[in-house]
C-alpha cells in the first residue's frame, strides 16, 4: 500500500510504502510527521531513500535514523547534502539542518529491497548531479524525485544541475512502458504515456544545443 505525504511549504512528497508492520519511505523532509504517521499504523521504517540532495526532501533524515534505525541510502554524487547544510541548500528553506551519514550510496542497476517492495535504481542527474528515479516493475510505477513532474521538470540552475543531463535523464524515464504510473517529487502523479506527449521538455529533444 502506497501513501503520499506532501511536506513543508513546497509541498515535496514524501511517499510511504506500507507492508504488513514494515515501511519504506521515498525522501522525507519533516520526520515529525512521518513518525506520526508511522506511529498510527503500528509501522517499523526500514529504509529511507533520498532521491536527491536538496534540503526539501532529506531534512528529516537525521532524526528518522536515529528514532527508527532505518537505512538512510542515497547516490554518492548527492551524499554532501547529508552532511552539510550549504550543500543542500538548507538556507533556501530557513530551517535547521542535522546532518547524518548515508548507510548506503546507490548505483545505476542497483536494487533496493525492503517492506515487500522492490526497486531498481536508475542515475537520473540534471536536477542534481546525484539524482535517482526508482522503478518497481512489479507494481508498474516509478518515483521520480525532481527529474519529472506532471508536464514538467526540475530546475536546473541551482549547484549541480544541468539541462542537458536532465534531458537525457527524462529520455531514460521515458523508455519505461506507456502505462507506468510517476511519482514525482511535487505535486500530482502522471503516467510514462501523459509525459511521452505533454512535457515541455521535450519540444526542445532535437535542438542542436542538447547534443
Amino acid at each position: 500500500m502506497l501513501h503520499t505525504l506532501p511536506m513543508g511549504p513546497l509541498g515535496a512528497n514524501c511517499y510511504v510504502w506500507e507492508n504488513g508492520r514494515e515501511a519504506l519511505a521515498i525522501d522525507a523532509s519533516d520526520a515529525a510527521k512521518v513518525l506520526a504517521f508511522l506511529n498510527s499504523r503500528h509501522l517499523s521504517l526500514t529504509h529511507l531513500v533520498l532521491t536527491h540532495r536538496h534540503f526539501d526532501h532529506l531534512a528529516g533524515a537525521a532524526q528518522l535514523q536515529k528514532e527508527t534505525g532505518c537505512r538512510v541510502l542515497i547516490h554518492p554524487s548527492d551524499a554532501d547534502g547529508l552532511r552539510s547544510a550549504k550543500a543542500a541548500h538548507a538556507a533556501m528553506m530557513q530551517g535547521a539542518f542535522t546532518p547524518c551519514e548515508p548507510s548506503d550510496l546507490l548505483e545505476n542497476g542497483d536494487t533496493v529491497e525492503a517492506a515487500g517492495l522492490r526497486l531498481s535504481v536508475l542515475h537520473t542527474p540534471g536536477h542534481t548531479a546525484g539524482g535517482i528515479t526508482l522503478v518497481s516493475d512489479e507494481n508498474r510505477f516509478a518515483f521520480t524525485g525532481d527529474t519529472v513532474f506532471y508536464e514538467g521538470v526540475g530546475r536546473t540552475d541551482l549547484p549541480t544541475g544541468d539541462v542537458r543531463e536532465l534531458m537525457r535523464s527524462l529520455e531514460r524515464i521515458l523508455v519505461l512502458p506507456p502505462s507506468y504510473v510517476l511519482y514525482p517529487g511535487h505535486g500530482e502523479p502522471t503516467t510514462v504515456d501523459h509525459e511521452s506527449v505533454f512535457n515541455p521538455l521535450l519540444q526542445y529533444r532535437s535542438h542542436a544545443w542538447f547534443n
